[in-house]
C-alpha cells in the first residue's frame, strides 16, 4: 500500500476544513489532484473513507475516521521525531502551536518573550479559540498547548498546568465618582451601562453567574467577541467594563479611566496551561511548558497594572512555579 506522509496530510487538511478545494489549497495542489489522491487511499484500502455529495465532502465514514485518526497520530509522531533529530545539538528548534482563550490572549506575550529570549530558534503560532476548538484542536494534534481556564474547562487526556488566578476590576471613566472608589461591590457594578464580552465566551458566562449570585442583570449597552474591541471602547473614558487582570497589558495607566477592584464577593478563576497526556512531550513542547512554569506570571501581570493597585515593593504575589492540579474557582465571602 502507497499511504505515505503526503497522503496523511490531505486527510487531515480535507478534516481541518471540510472542502475539498479549501484543502487543496493548503496543501499546494489543485482540487483534482486531491480528489484523485483520496480515491487512491480508497482503493488501496478497498473501502470509501469519504462521504461523498455531488462529488463535495460531507464527512468521514467510520473507515474513514479510522484513517483520519491514524493519519493525525502518525504526522504528529514524525514532527516529534524530526523536533527530536533537530535538537539533538546545542541548540533547540522547532515549532510550538498555541491556542488561547481570549480573555488570556493579552498575557500570553509574557511567557511568549521569555520563551524567544532562551530558544530563538523555536518559532510560535497563537491562535485565539473558544474552549471546544482548544480541546479539539489538541486532541486532533493541530495545536501543542492550550492555554485555558482550568476550572470550568477539564477534561480526560489533557494535563494541566496552573499559571495564575484571574481576578476583575471595573474599569470607569476617571471623571466619575466611583472611579475615586477603593472598590465597587459586583451589585453596583451590574447597574452601571457595561462593554461586555458576547455569552457565547466563557468569561461572560462567569460574570453573568456571579452578577446571578447577587441578584443584579448586568446592564448590557455593549456587547463585543473580541478583547482588542471591548478594550477600545473602554480606552475614551465613556464605557465602563468588567476586565480580567490580564486586561492590564493593553488598559494599564489609561489617563481617562481608572480600575476599581471588584468585592462582595472577591472572585477568581484559574487560567493554565493544557496538553496531551503523553511521554515523552515533544522537546519544544517540553521547553515551553518549563519556561511557562519558571515565570510568576500574577507578579508579571501586576506589573502593568494601574500604579495605585500595584502593591508595596517585597509585597509582591508570588503564586506557583511548579506542576500543580487543577484549581477550583474560588469566591471570598465579603468581610463582616
Amino acid at each position: 500500500m502507497a499511504l505515505n506522509l503526503r497522503h496523511l496530510r490531505y486527510v487531515v487538511a480535507l478534516a481541518r476544513h471540510r472542502h475539498f478545494g479549501r484543502a487543496a489549497a493548503e496543501c499546494g495542489i489543485t482540487q483534482s489532484a486531491l480528489s484523485q489522491a483520496i480515491r487512491q487511499i480508497e482503493s488501496d484500502l478497498n473501502t470509501l473513507i469519504i462521504d461523498r455529495h455531488n462529488q463535495g465532502f460531507e464527512g468521514f465514514t467510520p473507515q474513514g475516521a479510522m484513517v483520519l485518526a491514524f493519519a493525525r497520530r502518525t504526522l504528529d509522531h514524525h514532527e516529534h521525531l524530526v523536533q527530536d533529530i533537530m535538537s539533538a545539538g546545542d541548540e533547540l528548534s522547532g515549532h510550538v502551536r498555541l491556542g488561547v482563550i481570549p480573555v488570556a490572549t493579552p498575557g500570553i506575550s509574557i511567557i511568549t518573550t521569555a520563551f524567544n529570549r532562551l530558544f530563538p530558534d523555536v518559532s510560535v503560532s497563537v491562535t485565539s479559540l473558544n474552549f471546544m476548538d482548544l480541546k479539539s484542536g489538541l486532541e486532533n494534534f493541530d495545536l501543542d498547548v492550550g492555554i485555558n481556564y482550568l476550572d470550568h474547562g477539564a477534561s480526560a487526556g489533557l494535563r494541566p498546568y496552573f499559571l495564575y488566578d484571574e481576578s476583575y476590576f471595573l474599569i470607569a471613566p476617571a471623571d466619575h465618582p466611583i472611579a475615586q472608589r477603593k472598590s465597587v461591590t459586583w451589585t453596583e457594578a451590574g447597574r452601571l451601562p457595561l462593554c461586555m464580552l458576547t455569552p457565547d465566551m466563557q468569561n461572560r458566562r462567569i460574570l453573568d453567574r456571579v452578577f446571578s449570585s447577587v441578584g443584579v442583570t448586568p446592564r448590557t449597552v455593549l456587547e463585543t467577541n473580541c478583547a482588542l474591541a471591548l478594550c477600545s471602547h473602554v480606552r475614551p473614558g465613556h464605557w465602563f467594563a468588567v476586565v480580567p487582570n490580564s486586561f492590564f497589558m493593553m488598559v494599564g495607566d489609561w489617563s481617562q479611566t481608572r480600575a476599581v477592584p471588584l468585592i462582595e464577593p472577591r472572585i477568581t478563576n484559574t487560567i493554565g496551561m493544557m496538553v496531551l497526556e503523553r511521554e515523552p512531550q515533544p522537546p519544544a513542547v517540553r521547553a515551553f511548558i518549563e519556561v511557562a512554569e519558571d515565570i510568576r506570571m500574577a507578579s508579571e501581570l501586576m506589573r502593568y497594572a494601574p500604579a495605585h493597585l500595584r502593591p508595596e515593593r517585597g509585597d509582591q504575589e508570588t503564586g506557583p512555579t511548579t506542576d500543580t492540579p487543577i484549581m477550583q474557582s474560588r469566591v471570598t465571602s465579603p468581610a463582616s
